[in-house]
Formats: C-alpha cells, structure tokens, sequence
C-alpha cells in the first residue's frame, strides 16, 4: 500500500512539473524548472519586384507608314525593400513567318499625343542585355511608362496581327 501512495506522488509531481508549476515540497520530494532560451535569425536580402498595371498593350490597326503615339500605359511598382533601375527590352515583332524590328516600338515617360514632335527611345532586341532607362523607382512607389510603334515606309510588311514581348524588369 505504501509503494501505490508513493505512485501517485510521483505521478502528481510530473503533471504539475509538465504544466509549468513549481513544485516546493510534495511529500518530502522538492522541483525546480530549468530555462534555457534559443536566438533565432534571418537575413532579408535587398530586393525589387516588378509589378505591372496593364500585360496587355492593343495599338490597333495601323497602316504603313503610320504609327500608334506614346499613350499605352503600363504602370511599373516597384513592391521590393530598395530603388531599383528600369530596364527594358522587346523582341522583334512576329506573325507567322514575317517581322519587323523590336525598335520600331518607342517609349517614354510621358504620353505624347499622335503629330506632337519629340525624341523617344525606342526598344532594344531582346539579347540578354536590357536597356537601362536610367530612371530609378523608389522602394514601394511606381513610375508610368507610355508605349507606342511605328510602322514606317521602309518596311514592306504583309497584312497580319503581329505581336511583340516587351520585357520590363526593376534590377537592383
């Protein structure tokens, strides 16, 4: 009968110890909790994330020469935790076995309206090598860029619905 006794203190004392109690005396027997701690750490690398406003630009019908003006709007947020530099590039325009040049689509930072006179960047072909803008975005803040094509004289082009990637990135 004394071991059974002996049982069930022993038993008590560890569902009190498990529940985080200190324990003073039970039955002759003292407890006492240790502590011990962990220091835990991550690193948040810099970093720029590019988040667009508009994937799709449609300039419509345009017949050569002719071209749609600087009024597409595609709107680059920059969602990462440092400024980052605006680069671009576009591949050639295609449909079917035709082309024209990625160059023939131009750029800039303000809209410009069809018949207003000004320099524009055009687009560099998609190799690798982005075209720096040497416009920067601020961290958590945006910059409106407008997109227009030419297609000019000197290119004999077939009737169709061509398409061109423009690659936008936030490099940092």
């Amino acid at each position: 009968m004394h071991s059974l006794k002996l049982n069930v203190v022993i038993i008590t004392a560890a569902i009190c110890i498990l529940a985080g109690l200190l324990i003073p005396s039970l039955t002759g027997l003292a407890f006492a909790l240790s502590t011990n701690s962990v220091t835990a750490s991550v690193t948040v690398p810099n970093n720029c994330i590019t988040a667009l406003s508009n994937t799709a630009i449609a300039f419509g019908t345009i017949i050569p020469p002719g071209n749609a003006p600087t009024t597409n709007l595609v709107t680059d947020t920059n969602d990462g935790n440092i400024e980052a530099n605006i680069l671009l590039d576009g591949t050639n325009w295609v449909y079917l076995g035709n082309s024209f040049f990625a160059g023939n689509t131009f750029w800039d930072f303000s809209s410009h309206s069809a018949g207003v006179s000004y320099t524009y960047n055009t687009l560099g072909l998609a190799t690798g090598n982005l075209i720096n803008t040497f416009n920067q975005i601020a961290n958590s803040a945006s910059v409106n860029l407008y997109f227009g094509v030419s297609v000019n004289n000197g290119i004999t082009q077939s009737a169709g619905a061509y398409t061109q990637t423009i690659t936008i990135e936030n490099g940092c």
